[in-house]
């Protein structure tokens, strides 16, 4: 009998709390279904579409009364952003100092605090700000691309960037101090292909500036190529006829990297080496730069040996 018992006991505990139970989660759906007045801040950040000039808030924060149920309330606390965007294009604007009432923007404030949600009221009943005018300049592009390569592989070219620059605005200062829009760092290692891919521009180094594209292509070109060593004679320019002048060696060796499909079409002649002598005067210990004036456009690296001649002169 005691069996009996426990198991009736248990059976009217379950069925007790099942009704407990049951009725909190009416009265609490009754309470969540009910309307609430919520006192809510929110950042405004007006602009102006139909002008260029940039607005700076005065009073940042507005206090808004919105009406709203139990649930939408809830999820308010955890989630909302509260920051609007209200155009005033259709206001009329000054150069100094601006407001607008706070029943001027009370509609589009409402469109924008989401759906269930009823505004009813606004304050200040007025909101100061004011504007400056901005400039625009078009600026070249920094990839920011720190590249390596695999063995026998280089960069064949400059590196493609569409666009190669972009419209920036600012107010004037800010635009004298850019001389080129920074993209954030990519780092690609061991390349033996060509590569492409996405920039993003670097805000962390742009304050108040705007851009007109945050995103560029680029493409970086990539040859296998084989190095190869010519002796080519030195030319001397710029030489008086009073003057006797030797110059020491009168041979140069190039050594120079091209892409392996392009090697068979580089011969001697494609080269024009020189040295001038009306640079002797300012030379340091009677030395002359050796110049490339001539060289395919399929070479992709160059160096000299030596970079610098010996100069002898003496008097006919």
């Amino acid at each position: 009998m005691s069996i009996i018992r426990k198991y009736l006991y248990s059976k009217q505990i379950f069925v007790f709390l099942f009704f407990v139970l049951a009725a909190g989660t009416g009265w609490l759906m009754n309470k969540l279904s009910a309307d609430y007045l919520r006192t809510v801040s929110y950042r405004i950040n007006f602009y102006n579409s139909a002008d260029m000039r940039k607005i700076f808030n005065v009073e940042t924060e507005v206090t808004a009364q919105i009406n709203m149920n139990g649930f939408l309330a809830m999820r308010y606390n955890i989630a909302e952003q509260n920051e609007i965007r209200i155009d005033i294009s259709d206001k009329i604007l000054s150069k100094t100092k601006n407001f607008v009432l706070a029943s001027d923007i009370f509609q589009k404030f409402s469109e924008q605090i989401g759906d269930g949600k009823k505004l009813i009221s606004l304050s200040p009943d007025t909101v100061y700000f004011t504007c400056v005018d901005l400039q625009s300049k078009r600026l070249p592009v920094a990839p920011n691309l720190q590249l390596s390569f695999a063995a026998e592989h280089m960069q064949s070219g400059n590196i493609v960037l569409k666009p190669d620059s972009i419209w920036v605005t600012a107010e004037q200062n800010i635009l004298d101090s850019l001389c080129e829009i920074q993209c954030i760092a990519q780092k690609y290692e061991n390349i033996n292909k060509s590569i492409n891919g996405t920039l993003e521009v670097d805000f962390t180094k742009l304050n108040n500036v705007s851009v007109q594209q945050q995103k560029i292509q680029f493409k970086v070109n990539v040859a296998r190529y084989s190095e190869e060593t010519i002796i080519i004679p030195l030319q001397l320019t710029g030489k008086p006829d009073s003057l006797d002048v030797i110059i020491f060696p009168c041979d140069i060796e190039i050594k120079y990297r091209a892409d392996i499909s392009n090697l068979s079409k580089i011969s001697a002649t494609d080269f024009k080496l020189t040295a001038d002598f009306n640079d002797f005067g300012k030379s340091i210990g009677g030395n002359l730069k050796v110049k490339i004036e001539a060289m395919p456009k399929s070479v992709l690296q160059i160096a000299l040996y030596p970079p610098f001649v010996e100069v002898i002169v003496s008097k006919k």
